[in-house]
């Protein structure tokens, strides 16, 4: 998922000197992988919004390539507050910006499917806990050989191939090693506010996955505010691209004189 830390575990895998590729691919777009790249693995990671984790290595298998998956988690309600917050956690109505319960979805599918077909399932809060033993049990996983370059990062942004994209707190801080950038406490912490229908969703929809993973089934004390976040068309990109070409009408939204529909089809 988005916000679920992935963008950290990506670094890693790229400070490899046998691995290069993507920290961070466009969500909306099917994996477009970079090209030059002449180290032994292809690292791609991208997050579940408008595909879901089949969907992508089986576009990627399309290809011709050997594709070895794993799948990255966090806390959902930790996630899904975090995405309240940001830009990209858009709870619009489109393919490019779908609805927050339509990525969870897919990803509780996505999760499901690498279940099924023993796919590795990365913990984000086992890197609080003991960040070494986590990575090096997960490159077990995988079939790769430990390598600490996964902690000290002595690889610059300018050395990854497609290092565009990327957590704006990750990507402006001092990139030194893992233990400079990691906080425990934040990543084990599960704290702020979210509306009181969308928690009970959250802990009615993935009991299974809470229990299966180790999650509280429940959280109390965290702030909840009433009733559910709306999707919405104006929380979506395609209304800016949309108004963007009748410049008076999206003067007017943006002044709040009148309010945008997209025309029935």
């Amino acid at each position: 998922m988005q916000s679920s830390g992935s963008t950290l575990l990506s670094w890693c895998f790229l400070q490899r000197p046998d691995m290069n590729g993507t920290l961070d691919g466009d969500t909306d777009l099917i994996p477009l992988l970079p090209t030059g790249v002449d180290t032994p693995y292809l690292w791609y990671k991208t997050t579940i919004s408008s595909f879901t984790l089949a969907e992508q290595a089986a576009l990627l298998e399309d290809e011709g390539r050997e594709v070895r998956p794993m799948l990255m988690v966090r806390d959902v309600r930790a996630v899904w507050m975090s995405l309240m917050k940001k830009p990209y956690g858009r709870n619009g109505v489109t393919a490019e910006d779908p609805p927050l319960r339509l990525r969870f979805r897919r990803f509780l599918h996505s999760w499901e499917t690498a279940r099924r077909q023993g796919i590795p399932v990365f913990r984000y809060e086992d890197l609080a806990r003991d960040a070494e033993a986590s990575l090096k049990a997960l490159c077990d996983e995988l079939g790769l050989p430990w390598d600490p370059a996964m902690l000290d990062w002595p690889k610059p942004a300018a050395a990854i191939a497609d290092a565009r994209h990327g957590n704006a707190r990750f990507m402006n801080a001092d990139k030194a090693g893992l233990a400079a950038v990691f906080d425990p406490q934040l990543a084990q912490g599960v704290r702020g506010s979210i509306h009181q229908e969308d928690l009970a969703w959250l802990e009615d929809v993935f009991a299974p996955f809470n229990r299966d993973l180790g999650y509280e089934l429940h959280i109390d004390g965290l702030e909840l505010l009433p009733g559910r976040l709306q999707p919405s068309w104006e929380a979506s990109r395609r209304l800016n691209w949309r108004l963007r070409q009748k410049p008076l009408r999206y003067l007017a939204v943006k002044l709040g004189l009148s309010h945008y529909r997209p025309r029935p089809q």
